[in-house]
């Protein structure tokens, strides 16, 4: 884990628990006027507030579509992706006790007997509540907390419960990501993805490896978020490629196709048309005239 901090003083020492499927960290700090900091995880995360003394205000962005702000109050709950930068802000001191606890998926879906549901392993959930998930993580942090802790197999118990909780699929209330279709984060890492890397034949596993999820499942929600097959969205990418070389360049028509991944003239011509209801060649006419 990659962690940065800034006005944050530990008022205990960190306590912490190793079991076979996560590792939980018990903090107790005292937060400056202003603090804050940046994390990144390998491994899923989930943060628990169990005191917030004081009438700070916290900011919480896991990305621009994932914010929460308000008071950490007690049993407000984080859950964060693998690998998903986090940045926090608090304004105004407190002192602050939480739990951190880092999941190991793997083995945890060795424990529950099946593999967690991509969408909701990969979604991340800012300032949530939940009682039973509060009711196991004062469990775990009370078993680290104390001088004499259970034997291992509590604790792991324990996770799995949690982990079980966590990761149900959400209901369809649920108004953080409609049902069929890709995470905004999934959404943006994919286009930005086949935007960067148009000029060559992108495998539909590529991407569906990007996004954490299976093929079929990957493609079925992208056309649910976007309204086209991955496919036609990268012959749009190339075309707006296309139509950037046309501004900028007196280059031939045929090296512009092949430099963008058509095979040649010909295709380019007949999916600048498709797209945008004339030639290049027309359409670079047409912009040398308005320049």
């Amino acid at each position: 884990m990659t962690t940065k901090i800034e006005g944050i003083t530990f008022l205990e020492e960190l306590r912490f628990r190793r079991w076979n499927t996560g590792i939980t960290d018990l903090w107790h700090v005292q937060c400056a006027e202003t603090s804050g900091g940046s994390y990144v995880s390998e491994a899923p995360r989930l943060v628990a507030i169990l005191e917030c003394a004081g009438d700070a205000q916290f900011c919480i962005r896991a990305n621009k579509n994932h914010t929460g702000e308000g008071r950490g109050d007690q049993g407000c709950l984080f859950y964060i992706p693998a690998g998903m930068h986090v940045t926090s802000e608090v304004q105004g001191s407190c002192r602050l006790r939480h739990l951190d606890i880092h999941l190991d998926t793997q083995r945890l879906e060795q424990c529950l007997g099946y593999k967690a549901d991509p969408s909701v392993l990969e979604m991340p959930r800012i300032g949530f509540y939940d009682q039973r998930i509060n009711a196991l993580v004062r469990m775990i942090a009370d078993d680290i907390a104390t001088d004499s802790p259970s034997p291992a197999l509590y604790g792991e118990g324990l996770l799995t419960a949690l982990t079980s909780a966590l990761l149900a699929p959400m209901p369809e209330t649920d108004t953080t990501r409609k049902r069929g279709r890709l995470a905004p984060f999934q959404l943006r890492r994919t286009v930005d993805y086949i935007e960067q890397n148009c000029g060559r034949v992108i495998r539909l596993d590529e991407l569906a490896e990007l996004a954490g999820l299976s093929q079929s499942y990957f493609c079925s929600a992208f056309r649910e978020s976007t309204g086209m097959p991955p496919h036609q969205w990268q012959m749009k990418a190339r075309i707006e490629r296309a139509k950037t070389m046309l501004r900028k360049c007196d280059t031939p028509l045929a090296s512009i196709a092949t430099q963008i991944g058509f095979a040649d003239q010909a295709h380019l011509t007949r999916v600048f048309r498709r797209i945008t209801g004339t030639t290049p060649g027309a359409w670079r006419r047409e912009q040398a005239i308005v320049n």
